[in-house]
């Protein structure tokens, strides 16, 4: 049977956290795919790196663009930083995201704040940059990385269980408001990831799931015709 699955060559994909762990697997897999990458995150001379290493892959162009999901300035600027070298963006991955090991009686408000302003507000913020195009072009992915955080509370981590279920309701809301456009909203939510991931095979964790596996359920979903639209989905190691 023929696979009716999308040729992703010549896209464009912002992925921020696109310089380490989750964010670095599907970052090279877009570039496998033929897509240009724009790589976000506040780390300057790792995102340089990596851009470097991911251009030698093929032919897709990777940019590097310094960005603090917390500064509305920086969101702006790497959206259009993304306009100005592209013809589209076609995809947008939220995936940079943070916690704190506390106890909500704990908590302080600026760890609360620290993490609801990354985890869901710079969530909100990235989107609300990239919408625009979307729109205009009626095409478009948004593909935020929640967790089973975002359907289950944990102790020691409610701001993070609060801002990913967050996140879960800001994407099925928005699925609604884009559908006309041609544009799909999804949500990832795995358990356990080794990150980062091992350097060697005898370092890998077979309990909990590797970074390849949500890159490789991302190259699914992009690729799938835009009629479908799947359910969030919730990974689990087996």
């Amino acid at each position: 049977m023929k696979r009716n699955l999308l040729d992703l060559t010549g896209k464009t994909a912002i992925v921020t956290g696109g310089a380490s762990g989750i964010g670095r697997a599907i970052s090279e897999m877009l570039v496998e795919e033929g897509v240009n990458v724009i790589i976000a995150s506040r780390r300057k001379e790792l995102i340089e790196e990596v851009s470097e290493e991911l251009n030698q892959i093929g032919t897709p162009k990777v940019i590097s663009v310094v960005c603090d999901l917390r500064n509305k300035a920086d969101i702006y600027h790497l959206a259009e930083v993304a306009r100005q070298s592209f013809d589209s963006i076609d995809f947008l991955v939220n995936n940079s995201g943070l916690g704190v090991q506390s106890k909500i009686v704990d908590c302080t408000e600026d760890e609360w704040d620290l993490v609801m302003d990354t985890n869901l507000k710079g969530t909100f913020l990235m989107t609300k940059s990239v919408l625009p195009t979307m729109i205009a072009q009626k095409s478009g992915f948004i593909l935020n990385i929640a967790s089973q955080a975002a359907k289950y509370g944990y102790p020691n981590a409610g701001p993070y269980c609060a801002s990913k279920f967050g996140v879960l309701g800001f994407g099925e809301a928005l699925q609604q408001e884009v559908r006309q456009y041609n544009i799909r909203v999804h949500s990832l939510m795995p358990g356990l990831v080794q990150v980062p991931p091992p350097q060697h095979p005898e370092n890998r964790n077979d309990g909990v799931l590797q970074v390849e596996d949500l890159a490789e359920t991302a190259r699914f979903l992009f690729k799938l015709p835009g009629h479908i639209k799947l359910e969030n989905i919730g990974m689990f190691y087996l």
